[in-house]
């Protein structure tokens, strides 16, 4: 997962070694004060119900009321990107977001995620501000919730059990949730995603004194080990064990910023586990979502190799009451042909019907090439290019 927030003093842990939080979940009255609500009318016996879990175990799951066909256009929209592989989409595959470069067909195997897809996709920007979900992320923050970034898996992800404010860091890091999807029914051999109940109120595995996050331009993958391993030795000590989680097509699981969770291993040949991950953090507390993508769309490129860039939107989405940070990427994307196709509106009506074939992708790669946007970012391209060649 990218960083989608970089605090400028991100905060140290307490004495426990525990993250420092003023979220009214994460106080010692915590369950005292969803009773008091529940008997002010203030949540439902399922909301209450489901917090006090989230207290306790550090996780709650729930259905939406959505159609089953919902989440099938979902997947049918992945089908269609990874035909078109749009420039306004980026895939992972054991690397970096790379935006799509319309010959990135043999990536699509497990392992591989694709970021933000609300920002593509009318169907995911419909789940990435779904009214129940951001109900509940209210409730835990405290305040009015935004959606920060989308992850689409096709496959289950084998990650190591990890928590995610050391790889997702928001100001303040306690302000992060993440709400996971299920597009289909989850069955053990796909490699279902697991959780450590409990494991929430564990102490955190220092790369430094104090510091909780991972650094990757101080650490390394056997800092990663090792933490792997402490997070491990807490579990043992406690009596804490991975639990897979197995829903029903629809079902939700919306975990704490620092319950232990990842990916096991499925069979072989892999099943799919398609599923929809969105993050969260509070409005308040968040003015820009920034990301890293790997380029490829860089002119005079030598050795073929996409640029690391770093691409940033403070524009926020509404429906239904419900906000969520657009797609930085597809910020990008709408500068980069804008001096192309005149007007907002006209521009992104005009990209997805350009988008409707695999043929019909190039004109709207020759469109970009034409924007004054591009010509200064081409020159841009270049210019870091014959830095780096020189260091």
């Amino acid at each position: 997962m990218q960083p989608t927030a970089a605090p400028d003093r991100p905060e140290t842990l307490t004495a426990e070694g525990l993250l420092p939080s003023d979220l009214w979940l994460d106080r010692p009255d915590a369950l005292a004060a969803i009773a008091r609500r529940r008997a002010a009318g203030e949540l439902s016996d399922a909301e209450a119900a489901n917090l006090v879990q989230f207290v306790e175990q550090g996780w709650l799951s729930f259905r939406p009321v959505y159609p089953d066909a919902l989440l099938d256009d979902l997947v049918a929209d992945v089908d269609r990107l990874w035909q078109v592989q749009p420039p306004d989409a980026a895939f992972a595959y054991h690397s970096l977001l790379t935006r799509f470069s319309g010959r990135d067909g043999d990536k699509r195997r497990p392992s591989c995620r694709i970021g933000d897809l609300h920002g593509w996709s009318a169907v995911a920007l419909e789940l990435y501000l779904q009214p129940e979900i951001h109900r509940y992320m209210e409730l835990i923050l405290g305040e009015t919730p935004v959606a920060t970034q989308s992850l689409y898996f096709e496959w289950g992800s084998q990650q190591a059990l990890h928590r995610d404010p050391i790889h997702v860091r928001m100001k303040p890091a306690a302000h992060l949730a993440a709400a996971w999807i299920a597009l289909e029914d989850i069955g053990p051999e796909s490699g279902p995603l697991v959780y450590v109940p409990g494991s929430h109120k564990l102490p955190y595995f220092e790369f430094a004194p104090g510091r909780y996050y991972f650094d990757h331009t101080r650490d390394d993958a056997e800092a990663i080990r090792r933490a792997e391993a402490w997070d491990a030795e807490r579990c043992r000590e406690r009596g804490l064990a991975a639990t897979p989680f197995l829903p029903k097509k629809g079902e939700v699981l919306i975990w704490h910023h620092s319950l232990l969770h990842g990916g096991s291993l499925p069979a072989d040949p892999p099943p799919t586990r398609k599923s929809f991950v969105v993050h969260f953090t509070s409005l308040s507390s968040m003015p820009e979502v920034t990301n890293s993508f790997l380029d490829p769309y860089a002119a005079g490129a030598a050795d073929g190799r996409p640029l690391e860039m770093v691409y940033r939107t403070r524009r926020v989405l509404s429906r239904c009451g419900c906000r969520g940070f657009a797609s930085p990427l597809a910020e990008r994307f709408r500068e980069e042909v804008a001096g192309f196709y005149a007007g907002t509106d006209a521009v992104r009506r005009r990209v997805l019907e350009l988008e409707a074939t695999v043929a019909q992708r190039e004109a709207v790669i020759a469109g970009m090439r034409q924007s004054r946007f591009w010509k200064m970012r081409d020159a841009w391209f270049a210019l870091k290019r014959a830095l780096g060649a020189r260091a």
